[in-house]
């Protein structure tokens, strides 16, 4: 029965992509730019049955920018977060912490080959729960070579989207040839390029008719061009609809580093040895898988192997629903005698219901559990926790 069930899944799931003559896997442009800026927060509070009135809340921030080109990719990512609790003993205090981390790479590929150098720059902030004040800040650079590349399909999901819909209302007298996507897909990319050229007031015209030219040529559409109702349709499916990002495609990279700051100052100016694995494969035309995996060291007297990898996969139920979930697993092992290894494990599934293109509301299920090889010392049960939050998208 469980066999069955799992098979009718997965094809629920990966139906939409056999039905569509192009895949989102086709779409292999180099240049594309994409920028997201997202507020989150949640807060919970509890009173009755117990000593005193509890709270716990969080408000976090995350930023991504990436620009790909044929010689080379840059990526920033940063991640903010405040934390605040109280508990239910009477008496017992509020606490509160914060973690801010950034990354920066900056992939310099060999004239046309997958293959690069790299270099990156790492800085974080913060102040653990039940400390009395924040960490030494941590900063650190490091440069190597990999082989690889990642692309960005979320262009080409919004073309099939488009099309789709107009069709629906007859705007177009069929779906396009998979040229006619990928051309589809390079002018929404370039909304950047025609807002810069055409002003912020005026780019959407010209935007537009770029497009309804595309389609025309490509012979979907009869007329002599786009007509209200299109013009219409597309600006309510770019501007007010949701798309996930979109990745395609694999890369390794390996190097090495140096500590210019730590948050324990014991391990500052040593070398690092870095590595990692990225992949990513929209697995239907609504499913995306991401990996990635990440592994460090300090080269000291003691070394300690770090470890983490990162799954992730979002299931797009409708325009308006995205269904998200997350396995973190992290080890730390070290070598050094007398130290105990450690195992993270973190699971998070959450819904995200976006009332505009720009917020969503969202109920996030997390469950948590931290093997440290120490028994009895609070940490033995997997931690639990949900969350009704508002997520707001800045860019």
């Amino acid at each position: 029965m469980l066999k069955k069930f799992i098979c009718g899944l997965a094809i629920v799931l990966l139906m939409p992509v056999y039905g569509m003559a192009i895949n989102l896997t086709d779409y292999e442009i180099p240049e594309s730019f994409s920028r997201d800026l997202y507020l989150n927060g949640a807060f919970n509070f509890s009173d009755g049955n117990q000593d005193s009135s509890s709270y716990n809340g969080f408000a976090s921030a995350n930023f991504k920018s990436r620009y790909s080109s044929i010689p080379r990719v840059w990526s920033l990512n940063m991640d903010g977060i405040y934390e605040v609790e109280n508990g239910s003993e009477a008496g017992g205090d509020s606490d509160d912490g914060y973690n801010f981390y950034a990354s920066s790479f900056l992939d310099n590929y060999y004239q046309e080959t997958k293959f690069f150098g790299y270099g990156g720059l790492d800085f974080g902030f913060r102040k653990l729960m039940g400390a009395t004040s924040a960490d030494d800040p941590y900063s650190t650079i490091q440069v190597g070579v990999g082989y690889g590349r990642v692309y960005d399909a979320t262009p080409l999901a919004q073309a099939l989207r488009i099309v789709e819909d107009l069709r629906n209302y007859d705007v177009l007298s069929r779906d396009l040839t998979d040229a006619g996507y990928v051309k589809l897909a390079q002018i929404i990319d370039k909304k950047e390029e025609f807002e810069t050229k055409y002003s912020a007031s005026e780019y959407k015209k010209y935007w537009y008719e770029a497009m309804g030219e595309v389609l025309k040529e490509d012979g979907a559409l009869e007329s002599a061009g786009l007509n209200a109702l299109g013009v219409i349709r597309i600006q309510e499916i770019l501007d007010e609809e949701r798309f996930s990002t979109r990745n395609h495609g694999w890369l390794v990279r390996g190097g090495v580093g140096y500590i210019l700051s730590n948050y324990i100052d014991d391990t500052d100016d040593d070398p690092t040895l870095n590595a990692a694995f990225e992949y990513y494969r929209p697995l239907s035309y609504k499913l995306q898988f991401n990996e990635i995996f990440q592994y460090s060291t300090v080269l000291s007297d003691h070394v300690t192997h770090n470890i983490q990898n990162t799954l992730s996969l979002t299931y797009e139920i409708s325009n308006k629903i995205d269904w998200e979930n997350s396995h973190v697993l992290a080890l730390t092992l070290p070598t050094e005698d007398g130290l105990k290894d450690q195992i993270a494990n973190t699971f998070s599934t959450g819904f995200y219901y976006y009332l505009t293109n720009t917020v969503s509301a969202s109920a996030t299920l997390s469950l948590s559990h931290l093997d440290d090889n120490i028994d009895d010392n609070g940490n033995d049960d997997v931690e639990s926790r949900i969350f009704l939050g508002i997520r707001y998208r800045l860019l």
